[in-house]
């Protein structure tokens, strides 16, 4: 299975209500959510199934890869995607999937990417930055940290520089 984990892009400091959860992108950062889908798509590597927390700005980004890799439809929002991410349950969650479902996007948060792509490489003392709509793109075979494979690891400056 092949899993990209892409960092929500740029959000607005405050959300309507003055929350967290309802931060929605910013104009650059939906422009980032789409490159992050039109990479995808130059590259051939469409995913079968975007899934994101479900915080505003992580769905927000969701929907513009999706637009980015020109698919229809919406992301699905999971709350195992919110910040407090745990290693084991991203690795159940995608094994449970279909067997068809071979790519898949997830859109989360910092800390807890940074380290889930730290603990997916073995790393025990060291730490990943993952900045706002870069994207860490991992083969796991099977969805376990022993079958995991860094493919490609793209900030986001790369992405909006063509």
């Amino acid at each position: 299975m092949e899993v990209f984990f892409v960092r929500h892009g740029q959000a607005e400091d405050y959300g309507p209500s003055g929350d967290d959860h309802g931060r929605r992108l910013t104009e650059k950062g939906a422009t980032q959510a789409r490159a992050v889908g039109e990479l995808l798509l130059k590259l051939n590597l469409e995913p079968d199934l975007v899934m994101t927390s479900p915080r505003a700005r992580a769905f927000e980004t969701g929907v513009g890869i999706m637009a980015g890799v020109e698919q229809r439809g919406q992301p699905i929002c999971q709350e195992w995607l919110n910040f407090d991410l745990r290693p084991q349950i991203v690795l159940d969650e995608l094994a449970a999937l279909p067997d068809e479902v071979t790519r898949v996007v997830l859109v989360g948060h910092e800390p807890t990417f940074s380290g889930m792509i730290a603990w997916l490489l073995g790393a025990e003392t060291g730490f990943a930055e993952v900045k706002k709509a870069s994207l860490a793109h991992f083969r796991l075979s099977p969805p376990s940290r022993r079958g995991s494979v860094l493919r490609m690891l793209v900030p986001v400056k790369a992405l909006l520089l063509g």
